[in-house]
This record gives C-alpha cells, structure tokens and sequence, in this order.
C-alpha cells in the first residue's frame, strides 16, 4: 500500500507497506500539504499475528462520515510521527483537592519542558533552542509560572508559592492524553510513546482524531498493542489508538468498561506569546491585626483585591497593558515579642473570646510598646524588602512603581516606616522642653550655666548630624529599598494615633515623606477608621470625603478630582436654619453660633442616597427649614420608614433648589475660606448597601475591603495606564 491510497470500509486484515514515504523526518514536517488520507500500515507487532483477508475497494473521500467528535485546528504543514516537540507537550498543575488538570499557559508550559529537557539530557528542537538563546533561559536559576507566583521546585514534581509558606500544586508532563484532554501517568505515557515511535517513525499524521467513519467503528484493524500490568494499549492508526482495562468480558460488561481513546501531543501547541502581559506595577499588601495563626490568609486576601482590580482593569476601562501584582506581606509569624508570656497570665475563664483578644487586640499593644515597637517595625521593614527582592530576581527587567496597600494596624505601621518615624523623636522633645523649663525656672547661676553647655551641646550635635536627629534615632534595618508611589490606607485608625502623638497637618505630609500620594479609604460603618483632612483645618470635617461611585456607575471610570467640594447635609440645614433665626446678625457671630452647636451628624448624612449604592446621587444644597422643623435622627432599624417620610414630605419649589444649587461651592469655599488645604483630597469613603445598616455591619465593615468591588475599581481607575498618563498632566484625583 502506498502512502495515497485509503482504508477500506471493512478491512480485517492488515497490508503492509512495501516501502516507507520519504518524507523529511528530521524536521517532522512535509512543506506540500496533500489531501486527508489514512497512512500506511506498519508491520504488526509480533505478539499479534496479521489476519488474511483480502481488503475492499476503498471508499471515496468525500462519502465517508467523519467521527462528531472535536477537530483540533487544522495545521499549516503535514506532520509525521517523530519525537514531539517543546510546543507540543504541555504541562499541568492540580491542587490535592481538586480531580481535574489544569493547563499551564504557552509560555510557563514550553519554560517548564526546556527545564525539563536540559535536566534530563534531552535534546532541544530548533524552535526552543532559539528561545533560550533569545531570553537566556538556561541562566535561569528557576522556572517561575502561574503569572509570577509560582515556581518549579527541585525533584520538578510540584510547583510551590514564591511568597507565601505551606502552598504547593502536583506538576504533570503532558506527552499522552485521554479524550478529554486530561494527561496520562509520566511513566505509561513514556512506555506508550516509546511503543509508538518505535512502530510509527515517519508515518504521516492526519488531520482529525480519527480516520474511521462511524460505519467502520465496529471493525477497525488491530497493528499492534502494548500490554502492561493493568492494561492494554491498541493501535489501529497512528492516530486511532485506544486503552482497555485488562479484565474479565463479563467484568468488563458489568462495569460498562469501555476502550479508551489516547491523544499523542495536546491539541493546541504552546505559544510564547500565551501569556499575561508583563507587570506593570508593583502592590504590596500589608496585614493588620488578627492574622496570629493565620499566616497564609493575606495571601487569600491579596488575590482577592489583585483578582477585581484585573477584572475591572480589563472589563471597565479596556486596559490590557496595566498589569498590577498584589504581593502578601505577612510580617506577624516571624515576630518573637514576648515569647507567649501573654498566653500564660490568661485567665482560663472564657478562654475562646480571650484567646481571639490575644491574637487581635494585643497587637496593637504591642506597637503601643517602646519595647516591642522596634521589633514589629524592623519585622515589617525587613519582610517588604524580602518580598520585594525576591519580585525583582523573578522580573529582572520591571522598572515600574511600587505602590503599599495596608489595611488596620498594618497602614499605621506603613507609614511610621516610611516618614522614618520614631518615638524616641518624642523623648528628645521631651528632653529639650525639660531643659528649656528647668532654665526658666533655675536661680542657681552655677546649675543654670551647666544646663546651658549642656543644651548647647545638645543643639551642636544636632547641626553636626546630616539628617538630623531622626537619622541618629532611626536604625538602617528600618529602611525601604524603594521608593512609594502610592500608599493606599484601608480601614485605618492612623488619624487617631497621630492625634495621640501631637501630630499636625505638617506632621501627616512632612517634607521627607517617601511615598508621592496618600489614600484613606474607609467604609462609614469601620469602628477602626478615622478621616484625615480635619487634621489640615477643623472646618474640613463640615466637607464630606470623597464618595466612591459603585462598580456599575460609568462616573467611576472618571477623574475623581474634577468633583467639587460637598457639605454635609446637617451642616447646611443647621447653617440655613440659623440664617433664619439670625436674620440680622453679622456674619462672625453668625459663623461661630453655627460652630458651636451640635456637630454630630446623622445616620442620614453619612449615605445620603437612598439606595446607598450610587455615590454623589444626593442633591448638593438642601431648602432651608422651617423655624419649627428640626433634622430627625435616621435609626438603623427605623430606615425603611423614614424614607417614606421624606418621599411623601412637600416638595422644594424649583426656584428656590436653582438658588440653592448656585450656591453650593461658594458655601464649601466659605467654611474653608482661606484655611491649610492638603494638596489632593485624602479621604474617601465607600458606599455602603441597604442591607448594611445594622450592628452587625460594624463588625463585619472592618474586614470589607478585600472584597469590595467599587474598592476593585477605584483601585483600578489609580493605577491604568490611560489614567497615570492624565495624572502626569495635572490630574488630581
């Protein structure tokens, strides 16, 4: 039989062929494409003798009725049986829990088979030795896939987390593979390609996954088998290969056992270009409180926020060249503090809500404590630098910014580390304002002349320093390798701690301040966050934070600093109420009877739309009130109602809203007047749902972030590409 002619419909014997095609079977490719044909029939193997049928006329190519199953893609060239390529084999990974395999994509697959054929003395096609010349593969120490995260361990049987401890993925070479693509055991599929380069060299390889119609299922050709321990292995093409349990016919009947198809290559080659597109940016994400014993969860909770920034990144503003990294920080498990003294002068009484006081509550103890706050800050310090090396040696060309995203406690540690902040700054204060009331206060002119050589000596000192005192007070091992671009705070209480501190306005943004933006993102509902602007002027807690749009509101994917300055509502009711009482008071004492009555706001101010989603949805200037009607308190069980309230109060008349509208920036100039401004907006607050307003959402606000979609998109509207070019230009978010 030649290699143009066609098996025939009820063939029961086998033909061999008088002579092998000449095709070029060093490169496993034949440059003329020639029309869809069965191959040539090898000689049986030995095991099998050939039966003595005489073959039928073969069929027409056109009648035959091809099998419904799958058809890989079509090829540009013919192909014959030989040694697979680096594109042809591919790699998976699978979890313990899980039954599937999971492909690799193009690229980590061929990184993984260079790896694997350099280690075992294999040779390289042509094609992969180009690409390791190309990007210097064979320098590389280790293989690293699953879009940075992962890397090759040393008996290459797994894959194990960069960045993280305890996470590992059981790693398979892909050569053989069932119908449905899932890859067969390394060593059977080694046994069955041996088999089959051995009987099939230089075949040609037709295109489909079968070359038998329907009709000829029932009586294909047996040209050889492999029988193993548990099974045997059929070949009645080079293409038409099938696997059966080796088992009794009745057991077989019984437990619907059926032949197995088998796959030689995947059915898709591996493409380099089949990967993400390079990191653009670098996040790293610092933990707060509550993780002692969960070392592993801000790995979850990176991914979180790193899997709705991409989504959002691709799905909202069609940027596909932004491609940030969100890299855990865990900084808890590596610290010594005291060695579990706490746990021992527990009382036993209760133990389960004291043990989770311990491991929440304590840490923010512990940082409150001149002997332990070193520790923790040299213990965060050094795990952002590690995690930060450790990204660089795996992406030797990034060149990008690095951005910090801490939530709780961790953004107050964050930024301690990078304004080089230390409380022995506070004890020299001390000291100098002790030196400067003794001398008020010293009569002794011998004691009082001591303490003046003293206090110059002091201040001689400090000159003499290059950065001062800071720099003598602040030890090296609490310095970043890089510099910050932004610095997002999550749920964080860092307004109250420097409040504590005697912090000013001058204080929150100094000078040597490392890091080029500040974000304090907070939910209303957080117990733990605070606002930060109040601390430029006490007329900015009258102005509301910035409010984030929903993740469906298209006003999202805008400039957030083209927004105006907003009011509180009670603010303004108050402030139109008084104007009415105080028709004819000046504008001073006006000002100060508004400053000093009652501050608080409503439930109602903090979401002033109704549905809670929809950020800036409220009007901006409210109707003034009548002399008799007061703002009533919005309670969180009484919200559905208070809603039909005001649905069903008087409506304002539109020539008075118009008036009011007028006047609404000019109000928010007003109270800031000429006020210390902060050169962005600082603060920014998430809309809450309907469904939050209750006390159970205050438990649950402060651990809302990591899944937050308008957070995801927010995020995502800072760090595009599109976006940072605006920035550059004069945005100010």
């Amino acid at each position: 039989m030649d290699a143009d002619s066609e098996l025939p419909p009820e063939t029961t014997s086998v033909s061999r062929p008088t002579e092998t095609p000449k095709e070029d079977t060093d490169s496993g490719t034949v440059p003329e494409p020639v029309p869809r044909q069965n191959p040539p029939l090898p000689q049986p193997a030995s095991t099998t003798p050939p039966p003595t049928k005489t073959p039928s006329p073969p069929l027409p190519p056109k009648k035959s009725v091809l099998s419904p199953a799958p058809v890989p893609p079509a090829r540009a060239k013919k192909r014959v049986v030989s040694e697979l390529k680096c594109r042809e084999v591919r790699w998976f990974h699978r979890r313990n829990d899980q039954e599937k395999w999971v492909a690799f994509n193009g690229r980590d697959s061929i990184m993984l088979e260079i790896k694997y054929r350099i280690s075992h003395n294999v040779s390289l096609d042509e094609s992969a030795e180009e690409l390791c010349d190309e990007f210097e593969i064979r320098k590389r120490q280790m293989v690293v896939v699953l879009e940075g995260f992962y890397r090759l361990s040393e008996d290459e049987k797994k894959i194990e987390a960069i960045y993280w401890k305890d996470d590992s993925c059981e790693v398979r070479r892909g050569t053989w593979f069932t119908a449905d693509w899932q890859p067969m055991e390394s060593s059977l599929a080694d046994s069955i390609d041996q088999h089959h380069i051995q009987h099939f060299r230089g075949q040609l390889i037709p295109e489909g996954l079968t070359v038998f119609s329907p009709k000829e299922a029932s009586n294909k050709p047996q040209l050889t088998e492999l029988h193993l321990e548990s099974m045997e292995i059929r070949w009645s093409s080079v293409i038409d290969i099938y696997l059966t349990p080796k088992r009794g016919a009745f057991l077989r009947y019984i437990s619907w056992s059926k032949s197995q198809a088998l796959r030689r290559g995947f059915e898709k080659e591996s493409e380099w270009s089949d990967s993400p597109p390079e990191i653009t940016h670098l996040v790293l994400v610092v933990h707060g409180i509550g993780q002692k014993g969960y070392e592993n969860l801000i790995a979850q909770n990176s991914q979180q926020v790193q899997d709705g920034v991409l989504h959002f990144l691709n799905k909202s503003f069609n940027d596909e060249n932004t491609r940030p990294m969100f890299l855990p920080v865990e900084w808890r498990s590596g610290l010594v503090l005291d060695n579990g003294i706490t746990d021992q002068i527990t009382l036993p009484k209760m133990s389960s809500m004291r043990t989770a006081l311990n491991s929440t509550a304590m840490d923010i103890m512990y940082y409150q404590s001149p002997l332990y706050r070193q520790e923790i800050v040299a213990g965060v310090t050094k795990q952002m630098n590690k995690v930060y090396s450790l990204f660089k040696e795996n992406n030797p060309g990034f060149n990008g910014p690095v951005s910090i995203f801490a939530h709780s406690l961790g953004s107050v540690i964050a930024y301690d580390i990078l304004i080089n902040w230390s409380p022995l700054l506070l004890y020299d204060k001390c000291v100098t304002e002790a030196i400067d009331t003794h001398l008020s206060k010293c009569e002794d002119e011998s004691s009082a002349s001591s303490m003046k050589a003293y206090q110059a000596a002091r201040e001689d000192l400090h000159e003499r320093l290059d950065g001062g005192i800071k720099d003598l007070l602040v030890n090296s091992n609490e310095q970043l390798q890089f510099k910050v671009k932004f610095f997002f705070a999550v749920g964080s209480p860092l307004g109250v701690f420097l409040v504590m501190r005697g912090a000013t306005y001058v204080d929150l943004q100094p000078q040597r301040l490392n890091v080029e933006r500040i974000f304090n993102i907070f939910h209303p509902y957080d117990p733990v966050a605070y606002r930060l602007e109040p601390m430029f002027a006490a007329e900015w807690k009258n102005i509301r934070p910035i409010k984030l749009f929903a993740f469906s509101d298209l006003r999202g994917k805008k400039d957030y600093g083209e927004l105006p300055l907003e009011v509180y509502k009670t603010y303004l009711k108050k402030m139109k109420n008084m104007s009415k009482k105080s028709a004819n008071d000046d504008k001073g004492s006006l000002k100060n009877e508004i400053r000093s009555g009652d501050d608080d706001f409503d439930e109602e101010d903090e979401c002033d739309s109704d549905d809670g989603r929809s950020g800036h949805s409220s009007p901006r200037s409210i109707s003034p009130l009548g002399e008799a009607e007061k703002p009533a308190k919005k309670s969180w069980f009484t919200f559905a109602s208070s809603s039909k309230k005001t649905a069903a109060g008087t409506p304002e008349p539109p020539v008075e809203q118009a008036k009011e509208a007028e006047c609404d920036i000019p109000i928010a100039e007003q109270i800031l007047s000429s006020k210390c401004r902060p050169s962005h907006r600082i603060d920014f607050q998430l809309q809450p749902a309907i469904t939050e307003k209750s006390y159970w959402s205050v438990l649950k606000s402060h651990f809302s972030y990591w899944t937050n979609q308008d957070l995801a998109v927010f995020i995502a509207n800072i760090l595009s590409t599109q976006n940072g070019e605006t920035s550059e230009n004069g945005r100010s978010v």
